[in-house]
């Protein structure tokens, strides 16, 4: 039924001026705001379920008159109704875990992921209770930040200013990931994310980053290791081809060839590979195409 996403830096950082103002303990502050949030949150879902219960299913024929959804075969005018929606999901956003882990600390996830496990462990404990109290199918969800991975940039600076490993680049971190730019093999990416990929049972990606002329037994070794570890796994190749010449290369806005800016690029945004360029041009905000510079591991 959807994800909200949470602004964990923001929270924090409101947290941690509370607690230095009052002489209070940060963590007991910080998880009492996160507390109102989420609960904010979750009305929000209360009453999106509470809607949609109410909707009558010739709102969308193909979805719950004629099968779409598994087991929506109502009459136009019936109302959809509350247990039909039961399996339905209603997720809580997890996004820039990195830099919410290097605000409690100065450190990233690659050098110590226990702040943001606990709260990974909070918003899981928060999720089955909600669960029980409200009969909603209530989740965690990894949230892809194509937009939002700027956006909360922009609301954190407003608000407090720039700081170094929060605000420093133009976009946050994607939900529990390492930071794009960290210089560390697949095998220590897929380590470092396991334990936080996990609480995320509302939809989540694990991905790594290889050169196209990787390995390619080696890439197969690596995705089935991911498989055993319960992945739903990614792999991210960047691939550019010149228009004028065809050479295919990587990492050049000009062709190494030729010199033509006709480029073509095909690389991953968040979940799903796709056209960075196409002639030339792109359609992605200034944050992202910063984001696709930077990356290493992702």
């Amino acid at each position: 039924m959807g994800a909200i996403s949470i602004h964990f830096p923001m929270i924090l950082k409101k947290a941690q001026l509370k607690a230095e103002k009052e002489n209070k303990n940060v963590d007991d502050v910080f998880f009492d705001e996160l507390s109102y949030y989420s609960n904010l949150i979750r009305d929000i879902h209360k009453r999106t379920f509470d809607t949609f219960a109410e909707k009558k299913a010739g709102t969308n024929p193909m979805a719950f008159c004629q099968g779409g959804i598994y087991g929506g075969h109502f009459n136009p005018e019936e109302k959809i109704g509350r247990e039909f929606l039961r399996p339905m999901t209603a997720s809580f956003g997890i996004t820039a875990l990195n830099e919410t882990q290097y605000l409690y600390n100065g450190k990233s996830l690659v050098e110590d992921q226990s702040f943001a496990i606990r709260i990974l462990q909070w918003m899981d404990d928060l999720k089955k209770r909600a669960t029980k109290e409200d009969g909603i199918l209530y989740a965690l969800y990894g949230t892809p930040a194509e937009s939002l991975c700027g956006l909360q940039v922009e609301q954190y600076r407003k608000m407090f200013g720039e700081q170094e490993g929060i605000t420093d680049k133009p976009y946050t971190s994607n939900s529990f990931h390492c930071a794009v730019y960290e210089d560390i093999n697949p095998i220590q990416k897929q380590d470092i994310e396991y334990k936080m990929y996990h609480y995320c049972t509302g939809g989540a990606i694990q991905y790594c980053r290889y050169p196209i002329d990787y390995n390619k037994d080696a890439i197969i070794t690596l995705v089935r290791r991911a498989m055993k570890m319960g992945f739903y796994e990614g792999i991210n190749l960047q691939l550019d081809y010149c228009e004028e010449c065809g050479y295919q290369f990587i990492d050049s806005d000009t062709c190494p060839k030729c010199g033509s800016e006709n480029i073509t690029r095909i690389e991953r945004m968040n979940g799903y590979l796709g056209y960075s360029k196409v002639h030339g041009r792109t359609m992605y905000a200034d944050h992202k195409l910063q984001e696709f510079k930077d990356r290493k591991s992702m």
